[in-house]
């Protein structure tokens, strides 16, 4: 198989799973890609330039990495990866049908900087979008759990990568709008309740505080895959994250919150019975 800075990773793994180990091997950045649940998340939305990119190497890293495995450079593969990689995917009709002034743009990187999470400032641009209009979110990487969230409510969305710590996403309504589901918050007890329901014995407890954004996700997935079924994972984090509740939901898993503090939040996680 042929490959170049735009090959998905995804593309490689399913051509060859031994790409996992081979991609791991390169830097220690990929060994998530050993997890099952960080690779489904992962792998579909990111290519060899824009990994290249989070492990702090070039291309050529992984094309040496994959020659044994079959994979050769396609000849065609010029330019810069990061040229390459905002070139790969033309802009949807729908998106470069739109007059510029039609574009809403919110640069959320000074937010994440300074701790601060963006996602109210998200939706609150997204509630002003309609048929005529798209929003463009710059940020230092592709926002993957927003994908996920804005698709079932009917926004389409596609990706640039325009440069080292600087991506692109543009958001527009492809759909009707959808009525918004609700949380998959733990019915009737309060989180003392809840907490003392299983017992220090059947709690696991990891503080994502120290992270920067997404890895408290990242991390708290991986976490959730290996919970057993009668234990419950008590997460301390620096905020409600709005970005891995709909995650939750969709996996099965109920939470309970508890916020003592502006900068320190208890979740409660465990599987819905």
């Amino acid at each position: 198989m042929e490959i170049a800075a735009t090959t998905k990773i995804s593309t490689l793994i399913k051509e060859n799973p031994e790409a996992v180990e081979a991609i791991a091997s390169i830097s220690s950045h990929f060994e998530k890609l050993r997890n099952p649940l960080l690779r489904k998340l992962l792998a579909p939305r990111v290519t060899i330039a824009d990994a290249a990119r989070i492990g702090g190497c070039g291309v050529e890293a992984f094309y040496e990495k994959l020659a044994p495995l079959g994979f050769s450079v396609s000849s065609s593969s010029q330019g810069s990866a990061l040229v390459q990689a905002a070139a790969a995917a033309p802009r949807p009709a729908a998106l470069a049908q739109l007059p510029p002034e039609n574009i809403i743009t919110l640069d959320v990187r000074e937010a994440i900087a300074a701790g601060n999470d963006p996602f109210q400032s998200i939706m609150s641009a997204v509630g002003k979008l309609d048929s005529t209009n798209a929003l463009l979110l710059v940020n230092t990487f592709e926002p993957t759990p927003l994908f996920s969230i804005l698709a079932k409510k009917g926004y389409a969305a596609h990706t640039e990568v325009q440069g080292p710590d600087l991506v692109h996403t543009y958001f527009w309504l492809s759909g009707g709008k959808q009525a918004a589901t609700s949380e998959a918050k733990a019915p009737g007890k309060s989180f003392e309740q809840l907490l003392q329901r299983f017992g220090n014995s059947k709690v696991r407890s990891i503080d994502v505080r120290h992270l920067e954004m997404p890895q408290p996700m990242v991390t708290i997935l991986s976490e959730l895959e290996q919970l057993p079924a009668n234990q419950a994972l008590l997460v301390t984090h620096r905020r409600v994250p709005r970005f891995l509740l709909p995650q939750l939901e969709e996996r099965g898993f109920v939470h309970a919150l508890r916020e003592v503090g502006p900068a320190e939040v208890y979740i409660l996680i465990y599987k819905a019975t």
